[in-house]
Order: C-alpha cells, then structure tokens, then sequence
C-alpha cells in the first residue's frame, strides 16, 4: 500500500478531515489531497509528525508491503476524541434546534390557519353580531400573524441545511 492510501486510511479512521490534517501539520489542504491520490509525496518532517500523530511506526508507514492498520484505531489521542465528541455534539445541537424550529414554525402555522378559520365562520359572525353588533368577522390581519412562523421556519431549514452541509463537509 502506498503511503498516500495509508495517510487517507489514517486521517478517516481518526475522523479527520483534510483541512485538519492539513492545520495540524502546517500545510495546504490541496498539499494533503495530492499526497492521498499520489501524485507527491510527503517530505520526511511531516512523515515523521504523522507518524507521532497517529502513533505509527516509521516502518508501518513509510514500507510498501500491507501492514495491519487496524491498530490504529485504538491509538487515536485523546486530544483526537474530545474534539471528534465536541464536534459531533454541535452538530446534534445544530439539528435539534433546527428540527425545533421547523416544528415551531408549523404548528404556529396550523394554529393561525384554524384561528383564521374559526373567526371567518358563520357561528363566529353571527356571535360577534349579537355580542358587539357587528355582522363582520374580526378586524385582523393573519398574513401578518404569519410573519413569524415564516421567519422561524426560514431559521429551522437554515439550520438543517447548514448541518447537512457541514456534515457533508467533514465526510470528504
């Protein structure tokens, strides 16, 4: 196997992206890609950096021949975990509140088109009559009582896309 297939199998074990391997050994992510498809190769420093990261031997990573990178993933650090465990959490929190926000939106809805539909019947106008004395249904505006459940409707699917997208984002 070769050393870039070997760095991308590290890097996805450990829950990394691209873009983090890249800031953890101080170069491009465009550097990490060309290293995983093969087209450079990495200069001994970040080998060796890579090699502590991972807690790899040299030999694992530097020798052609299949070696067993199946213990990896028992070394991952624990700086490694706590980050992958913070980042998963904001992703949750992300697509509750979004969820949240979406349901909010849509029983806000309903309860604004029954309300509507209650003051727009017969029984409503024939009881405003005899109570105020007006034959006419409640002087009120419900595409503006709309407003706010358009607005945390709009937050909620916000708020789902922009987890779909950063969950989508650290995958690659």
């Amino acid at each position: 196997m070769q050393i870039g297939n070997k760095i991308s199998q590290l890097r996805k074990l450990s829950g990394m992206t691209q873009e983090q391997l890249a800031e953890k050994l101080h170069v491009s992510r465009q550097t990490i890609s060309k290293w995983e498809a093969g087209t450079t190769m990495p200069d001994l420093e970040s080998v060796a950096t890579i090699s502590r990261m991972f807690q790899v031997p040299l030999d694992d990573l530097m020798l052609e021949e299949e070696a067993p990178m199946e213990k990896t993933e028992e070394k991952i650090t624990l700086e490694d975990l706590v980050k992958i465990n913070l980042h998963n959490r904001n992703m949750m929190l992300l697509l509750t509140a979004g969820l949240l926000f979406l349901m909010i939106s849509i029983l806000s809805a309903v309860f604004i088109a029954a309300l509507s539909y209650t003051t727009s019947s017969t029984q409503y106008m024939l009881y405003r009559y005899i109570a105020v004395g007006e034959y006419a249904s409640a002087p009120v505006d419900y595409h503006q009582l709309l407003l706010p459940s358009i607005g945390s409707g709009v937050l909620g699917l916000l708020l789902c896309f922009c987890y779909l997208f950063k969950n989508r984002k650290r995958l690659y």
